[in-house]
């Protein structure tokens, strides 16, 4: 033990971190990596919900409209979005019996309703709420910041012992195949899962992400949405993407635009209007979650970030297998 050198102390801290995190790393790259995909899945999944017919928007009290019209025994409108592109318009309905959320797809040509569904339901569904909490809720976002933190100390310490590893000739008789692939594949695909992982991280500490449910909105606002969004006008001048309707713990409007001001409050009582930039966040958690959920990125990063998601579950896979694998020492007898 007096000899051992660094690069074997860090090989022990990666092997023991790899074996007490490699299940939750693989859960969570895996999952990760089919919400990277979750947009082209959706398409292929629900073909209804994308068939527009046109892709100029209308005005946001349209849409509102044929929501009110399509409305449930016990729902209420808690947001209206309206993408861009090839995209159907979303609206948001809210139970209030048990907050669930169904979501109506609009075509942003005519304001018909092309389908419904709800909310986190499907495939779609069970591999967020494994990538968000392990399906322990609370508990499980904690565990899986303890993983991210785990998967990322493996990794430093794995980088760390190749670049100070010694380049045999031939690989070693004692190394099996998998322990080889384990170390490539984990070489190359290291940078990232490191960026990925890092910022996953981040947006597990961060204060206004811990997933805790808002309040209901509110049975039926006092301003109609046109009177809203041209109050709202006065402020933001870029492309209108979302809309928030009041809610019973705030009686404001929340409007999201592309230009700056981001975030308007309206208030619901008397039309004013007023940038809120305390809810717009920090500019660097706002690139932090860019990269990491691809928010405003070029549809370069899906692909990568899928590809990414799937080497980072490999590498934690095949480290297991490799473990499990290892030869086994005995001691020479005296």
């Amino acid at each position: 033990m007096a000899g051992k050198s660094s690069r074997d102390l860090g090989l022990g801290v990666h092997r023991w971190l790899g074996l007490a995190v490699g299940l939750i790393a693989a859960a969570l790259a895996l999952s990760g990596a089919i919400l990277a995909c979750a947009p082209m899945i959706e398409r292929i999944a629900s073909p209804a919900r994308y068939r527009i017919t046109g892709e100029s928007r209308l005005p946001a009290a349209r849409y509102a409209d044929a929501a009110y019209r399509r409305l449930r025994p016990g729902e209420r409108i808690a947001a209206l979005s309206l993408a861009q592109g090839s995209s159907p318009v979303v609206v948001t309905l809210d139970r209030t019996s048990d907050r669930a959320q169904r979501l109506l797809f609009l075509d942003p040509l005519t304001a018909q309703v092309l389908a419904s569904g709800w909310q986190g339901g499907g495939g779609i569904g069970l591999a967020r709420r494994l990538h968000d909490g392990l399906f322990l809720a609370g508990l499980g976002r904690w565990i899986a910041g303890l993983g991210g933190l785990g998967l990322v100390l493996a990794s430093l310490t794995g980088l760390w012992t190749q670049v100070t590893r010694e380049r045999p000739r031939k690989r070693a008789r004692s190394e099996s195949r998998w322990s080889v692939a384990h170390r490539r594949v984990g070489l190359w695909s290291a940078i990232p899962v490191l960026a990925m992982t890092a910022t996953g991280l981040a947006l597990v500490l961060s204060p206004g992400l811990t997933g805790t449910p808002t309040a209901p909105p509110i049975a039926r606002a006092a301003l109609p949405v046109e009177r809203v969004v041209t109050s709202a006008r006065g402020w933001a001048q870029g492309p209108l993407r979302r809309i928030e309707w009041p809610t019973e713990r705030s009686p404001d409007w929340t409007l999201h635009f592309d230009g700056e001001p981001r975030v308007i409050k309206v208030a619901d009582d008397s039309a004013k209007a007023l940038a809120a930039p305390a809810h717009t966040g920090p500019v660097m958690l706002s690139w932090v979650r860019q990269v990491h959920t691809g928010q405003g990125a070029p549809w370069l990063w899906y692909p990568l970030a899928t590809l990414t998601g799937l080497l980072a579950a490999w590498v934690a896979m095949s480290g297991l297998i490799a473990w499990g694998r290892r030869p086994k020492v005995r001691r020479a007898r005296r």
